[in-house]
């Protein structure tokens, strides 16, 4: 089934009262093609612990994803958590685990672990978070980070697991995704660095018996003809470069090391690849995870998305404009897409 994501700073700065939060969830609710949506996490952002219930109670469609980093909270507290807030969504809730691309803002929350072995402690995380979902009996758990005693947990997720998305290019991102994600999310790249990352991960998964799924994160200008696109990107494009340094743009840290970021900026040596996939906004957003966009007309678009789903590609996660936000105004040709993608 192919389905659609979108993203949602839930409080931006400057916001002192939730009003615009409840405008911009109920507006999503309105979507019909919209099936989730990314509340992220960073340790300066508001924590999405308190906004993603808020907006689960003032909607009855909009489907979080609420992204989670090991090593914040205790796997079990994490699993009853999220047990009880799937739960109380109506079965609406999935987890975007993030392990972390920047020492810098894991610093922040007293995670001093270096990147392999936040990798490590996130596998027995998520096989203990896994097993409190699921075990009948109380249970004991002894490993390397963490020891729980006599676990046993009064609720549980509605179908008895709460969806694990995650991501991430490292050798421990790709072996960690295999072992527990039930889809992979990718980053926008050209066709070609699509079907490698596509193969890598699915080989990966086959390893530990499993079948995965994959979404692929893009910015979308689309017009009525190539031209109009390209003067809604360009336009964009005008108002970030005029912005830097001020922070009005979400933007990759320079001491993010992750790998999906160089990789993101190795792009950026050519700013058209394939068709219509454009790198003007990575390479001023420092290779921000959704900067990488498509840009052209409905039928120039829907082209390259076909393209991206007989690689394997089963959702995309679409924002489009300066904030990486929603557009009520992309409802129509999404709908179209959906239809003809299916």
């Amino acid at each position: 089934m192919l389905e659609f994501f979108t993203g949602l700073q839930p409080l931006q700065a400057g916001e002192t009262t939730p009003d615009a939060l409840l405008d911009r969830v109920r507006e999503l609710d309105r979507s019909q093609v919209i099936d989730r949506v990314l509340v992220g996490y960073s340790s300066t952002w508001p924590h999405n612990h308190a906004t993603a219930p808020f907006a689960l109670a003032a909607s009855e469609r909009f489907s979080p994803i609420v992204a989670h980093r090991p090593g914040v909270m205790a796997p079990v507290a994490a699993a009853r958590y999220f047990a009880t807030l799937d739960v109380l969504a109506r079965g609406r809730l999935a987890i975007n685990v993030v392990v972390g691309g920047s020492d810098k803002d894991l610093r922040r929350e007293s995670d001093g672990l270096p990147k392999a072995e936040r990798y490590r402690r996130a596998v027995e995380y998520l096989d203990l978070v896994r097993r409190a979902w699921t075990e009948p009996e109380p249970f004991d758990h002894r490993g390397a980070y963490y020891t729980a005693e006599a676990v046993r947990l009064q609720t549980r997720p509605v179908r008895g697991q709460v969806p694990i998305f995650m991501g991430g290019e490292s050798a421990e991102a790709v072996d960690f995704g295999a072992r527990h994600a039930d889809l992979y999310m990718l980053w926008g790249e050209p066709l070609a660095g699509t079907e490698e990352r596509i193969e890598r991960v699915s080989r990966a998964a086959e390893r530990y018996g499993r079948a995965m799924r994959f979404s692929l994160s893009l910015r979308l200008f689309v017009g009525d003809t190539d031209e109009e696109a390209w003067a809604r990107a360009r336009e964009v494009e005008r108002r970030i470069a005029e912005a830097s340094g001020s922070g009005a743009f979400l933007r990759s840290s320079s001491t993010d090391t992750s790998t999906g970021r160089q990789r993101a900026l190795a792009l950026t040596d050519e700013e058209l690849h394939d068709d219509c996939f454009w790198t003007g906004l990575t390479r001023l957003l420092g290779g921000f995870a959704n900067s990488q966009a498509l840009v052209g007309s409905e039928e120039r678009i829907l082209d390259a998305l076909g393209r991206y789903r007989e690689l394997g590609v089963d959702a995309f996660l679409f924002t489009t404009g300066a904030e990486a936000a929603w557009d009520p105004a992309l409802e129509g040709f999404l709908a179209r897409a959906k239809k003809e993608l299916a």
